[in-house]
Parts: structure tokens; sequence; C-alpha cells
């Protein structure tokens, strides 16, 4: 058969995490005696015109579509449409977390199969029965891991599907990047600032890798979305010598280990380590639970050759923790993060906000957390304290608690239509921006708006006192001087920026991301989402201008926000009305509960639209 696997844009350039599902699924079809083509259109960004011409020529009988995430809708819509009509016998597939709005997909697109979970035993069973060049619905149904529309246009979903055992999985096939001359993207020598903090040698030629030693995870966050149940660790020796593979074909020094639970199995952890640290790799951690770390596994981790443990802390507030349902404690936080920082090793503090029940008070619970560990954070040479803080408002993706608890408020319509106008609305959008926030608070959005300067300020105002010799205040020539100066660096760019496009020349620091560049650029174009509050901090420095730092602030955020200076008005007019208010209480009914024991799974469109066989999908894992 002629079938190509394609990946969809990611953000507005591309992700530097290799497309490892679609590199699994082409190496499992090779185990049934298929090929595949890969038409990576997230790292080459092709035009519409040049996709329209590919799948015109190519005439594939299969096309997969791997939709890592549910921002990929509107760009799915479209490919499946384009596919349709200049190759309509080709059989279109859709795989990833997209396909948690499968009903959605085939019912509004021309999508014919969603593959629900991790595809690479799914694809070998469906592509099996799609040799014979026609849909057989009898064996469809018979196959795990499938939603579709049957003969009578009735949504299928036949369950979920087998996982494959961890000794089983495969370990990437560099060879599919490197036949499409991306590789030097995802194995990258731009490694100097992403290890600032590593005190030791690393030899010039040296390239950097993403890795991932387990899959799933151990815990059931109620904004995130999953197709598995659980955490499979990788065996050592598999892991190791896959790092041997990367160090001896491809020069690999330094190590991103991208796995969502790395440390909770300790004895695996330990022993990577362990080998890590004899092969002299340098590296560095996401995704570690606070509650899985001691200080002594994070010495040993350091001593072997880690430079930085990214946790998923999301809160300081308890209440939060457990509407979240992130099974961990703030004590358990603060202990892991000061550990993190007395060691030397370096951190970047991750949360989220807005979720159902977060308020002024749990607010306030975050920012004394974040005062009270930053003593102990290794900070970043001369940046504010606010550069290492990244702060994401709640996204509610289909196959959430709280996807579901905004369609039970009414926040998004209950049926197909409405639901698919949400998926529009946060389609190709940078998803660590606001634009996708449904605020399900009860709160004015302009107030929610503000938590997160609000955060950064009185962080970095904190960060600043204590770092004083003498009680940190500034007069207000000083304070008006500080913002001159900001205004003349922002004036300097902008005159830099026009003169560059006059001169024709590419801005340095879009070149350098857009190559893979480090974490210089983090802020603007990487992994986490990073918005220094040093702006407005100054103002916490001097009585009279703290009177001023709220409605400054609330004034700022609205015209940021906003598309028009109607929008702008009306974001303050709804705050000015909910201050004055007599009844500003908001709804507690999350009160220390986890959403997932709150929220009610319900049909879309009471039945009349929504099949009772979406109902596992809505539930997740």
């Amino acid at each position: 058969m002629e079938i190509c696997i394609c990946t969809t844009p990611i953000g507005f350039i591309p992700t530097n995490y290799p497309p490892f599902g679609s590199m699994a699924i082409i190496q499992a079809l090779r185990k049934v005696g298929e090929s595949a083509s890969f038409f990576n259109i997230d790292y080459f960004r092709y035009s519409n015109e040049e996709v329209e011409a590919y799948f015109k020529e190519h005439q594939f009988d299969v096309i997969g579509i791997s939709s890592v995430v549910s921002t990929a809708y509107a760009y799915t819509k479209y490919l499946s449409n384009l596919i349709h009509n200049v190759s309509p016998h080709t059989v279109i597939i859709v795989g990833g977390n997209l396909a948690a709005s499968a009903e959605i997909l085939l019912r509004k697109s021309k999508v014919d199969i969603c593959v629900v979970g991790d595809g690479e035993l799914i694809i070998q069973n469906l592509i099996r029965i799609l040799n014979g060049k026609s849909l057989n619905y009898d064996a469809l149904k018979a196959t795990k891991g499938l939603c579709f529309l049957d003969e009578n246009n009735e949504f299928c979903f036949t369950g979920y599907g087998e996982r494959i055992p961890a000794e089983n999985i495969e370990w990437p096939d560099y060879s599919i990047l490197e036949e499409d001359g991306s590789l030097p993207y995802f194995i990258s020598d731009k490694i100097d600032e992403l290890v600032y903090g590593y005190e030791g040698h690393i030899e010039p030629s040296k390239r950097m890798a993403t890795v991932a030693f387990s899959k799933g995870c151990v815990a059931r966050c109620t904004f995130c979305h999953r197709w598995e149940k659980g955490y499979r660790a990788r065996p050592v020796e598999q892991a190791i010598a896959h790092v041997r593979h990367l160090i001896q074909h491809y020069n690999v020094g330094v190590l991103m280990i991208a796995d969502e639970n790395f440390g909770s199995d300790r004895e695996i952890a330990r022993e990577i380590a362990n080998e890590l640290g004899k092969l002299g790799i340098v590296w560095s951690v996401s995704g570690v639970r606070t509650s899985t770390v001691s200080k002594e596994s994070l010495q040993h981790w350091r001593d072997n050759g880690c430079y930085m443990v990214i946790f998923g802390v999301e809160s300081g507030s308890p209440k939060m923790l457990s509407v979240m349902e992130k099974n961990l404690t703030r004590e358990k936080s603060v202990n892991a993060i000061k550990w993190t920082g007395e060691l030397g090793l370096g951190t970047v503090i991750q949360l989220v906000l807005g979720m159902p029940g977060e308020n002024d008070e749990t607010v306030a619970e975050t920012i004394e957390f974040l005062k009270e560990i930053s003593s102990s954070i290794k900070w970043w040479r001369d940046r504010a304290a606010s550069g290492l803080i990244s702060i994401n408002y709640a996204q509610a993706l289909p196959g959430t608690p709280l996807y579901e608890h905004i369609r039970q408020q009414g926040l998004i319509g209950a049926g197909i239509d409405e639901e698919e106008k949400y998926l529009i609305q946060v389609s190709d959008i940078d998803a660590y921006k606001e634009d996708h926030f449904v605020n399900a608070t009860g709160l004015p959005l302009l107030k929610v708006l503000m938590w997160r300067p609000i955060i950064l300020s009185h962080l970095d105002a904190h960060h600043y006192f204590n770092q004083a010799s003498s009680k940190c205040k500034l007069a207000l020539h000083q304070i008006l001087g500080y913002y001159i100066g900001l205004l003349g660096v922002r004036v300097g760019r902008v005159i830099k920026k026009r003169l560059n496009v006059l001169l024709n020349r590419k801005d340095k620091k879009i070149k350098a991301a857009a190559l893979g560049g480090g974490m210089k650029n983090i802020s603007k174009f990487g992994y986490f989402n990073i918005h220094t509050g040093l702006m407005f901090a100054p103002l916490l420095f001097n009585s009279l201008t703290q009177k001023i730092f709220y409605p400054l602030l609330a004034i700022i955020v609205a015209t940021r926000v906003s598309n028009s200076p109607l929008k702008t008005i009306k974001l303050l007019l709804e705050h000015a009305r909910w201050s004055l208010g007599g009844n500003r209480q908001q709804n507690i009914e999350y009160e220390g509960k986890s959403l997932r024991k709150t929220v009610v799974i319900k049909l879309s469109s009471s039945g009349e639209n929504g099949s009772e066989k979406m109902l596992p999908l809505r539930s997740g894992r």
C-alpha cells in the first residue's frame, strides 16, 4: 500500500520535541512489511499550495495525520478536506490527543477513522483491514482502539486497545529524520544556554538530544488529557543502549529527559543516573513529581551529570492542588525545590492558574509559596526572579474533567456544533497565551487575567527586597527614571527591528530559535511560558505608587488582551461592577474536592447530536 504519515503545525515555530509518535507509527508499519512516507508539515511549514500539490501528486491509499494536541483541530479539518478533494479514494486516519473529539472529527471533517491511544499495535491491525481497499465495518468493529462512523452513519468506539509492555516499546529510529533532512534540528549542537548551570566541562562539538525513558503518568490531573492508565518505565539496559547509540552515531553529550514522571520508579531512576554518569552525559529532567524525590536522590542525580530538575508544581494553594487532583502537598513541593537549590541544580517553577475555585485567596497562597522558596532557587545570572516562573492559564482539553466542567456550566454549548466552535476558537494559537482560556472561576475575567502579573510582581519585589542591604524603597524620581529607561529600550528595539526589515535582514534571535536555540530565547519561543514581572515590581517599592499599582495594572492588562477600545472598557466596567457589588461570593462548590468528583459526564446535545459511545472518551483514562 501507498501510505503517508504527516504532522500538523504546533505553535508558531516548529517544536523542537522530536515527532516520536509519527516515527513510532512508521516503525510499526515496517514490522508488518509496509513502508510509509513521512511528510513533516510541522517542521517544514509547507505552504497550502505545497501541501495540496504533494497529496495530489502521490495519491496515497492511506494517510495518517498525527494531531498531538487539540489546538490542531482547524488545521486537521482543513488538511482532511484538502486530501479528500485531491485524492478521493484515500482513507484518512487521525491519531493523537485530538482524537478525544473523535465524533466531531468524523462528522465535521473528511476524517474516516480515529485511532485512540498508542497507535503502534492498532495501526498494524488496521492496515491489514485496509488492504482490502474498502472499509470492512465488521472487521473495524472487532478491532480495539478505533472510532468511525459505520454503514448506518452511527458513531462507533471499539474500546481501548492493549498497551505495549514497557520492554517491547520501540526506540526512535532517527534515520527517518535523516532522510528528510530535519535531524540537525532535533539533535542540535546549540546547547550552550541550555546547560547554563552546569559547572563541569562539555566538549564544544557535543550535541543535544531529547529522550523519553518511560511512558504514562502516575497521576490523573484534572486538566490533563491522556490515553493510557498508569506508568511504564523502560528497562534500564534498553535505555542505556539507546543512549550509547545516540553517543556513537550522533555525538550526543547532553540529554533532555522528557519523561512525565522521571523518578517515580526510584530504583530505575537511580540506575539510569549511575549509567549516565559513567558515560559522561550531562542531562536535565522535566516532569518530576515533588513527592518522589529526596535530597539524597537529587544529590545522586547531580553527582552523575544532572544540571536541571523541573517539577510540575502547578499551585501553592492546598485547595487548588485538591481541585487539580495533584496528589501532593505544598510541604513536599517546598522541600523538593529547596533541596534542588541547595544542591546547585537549576529549575523552572511551573504553575497553572484559573482552575474552577481559584480566587484571590488561593493566588495569595501561591505568592506566599513562591516567596518561601525564592531564597533557595538557583537564579539565572542577572535575571529577575520572575524569569524562572512559568505560569499558564488552565486550558480545557477534550477528555478531561476541566473540559466537561465548562460544558456542564454552559461555557461551551452542549451540541457538536458548539463544541466544534470551541475547538476552532482554540486552534492555531499559542497555547501559553490567554486566548484559549475559558473563565470558570466565577470572577471577572480581567481580575483573573491580572493574577499572573500580580504574582510575578510580588515575587520580584520580594526577591530584590531580600537582596538589598537595607530596606528597598524607591523615590518617585527613581521609579520614573526606571520607566523612562524601559521605554527607551522598547523604542530602541522597535527602531532596530525596522532597520533590519529595511536592510532585509532576519532578526538574529528569531533565526537562532528557528534553528533550535536554547534558554536565551526560552521566554519567547521555548517550552516554557515566561513573562517577567519586573516591569511592574518597582511600583511596589514606593508607598504612593503602591496605591496605583492595581488600577494601573488593570488598565494595562485590559488594553493588552483586548482587540478594541470597546472591549477594554467592557472588561474594566465588568471588574468595577463586581468590585462595587454587594454580593461578591464565589461559587465554592469545588472547595477541597477534585474536579473529577464534582463533574457529571454527559452526552453532547443530550444525545441529539452525540453518541453514548463517546462517554468513555469524555471520561478519559
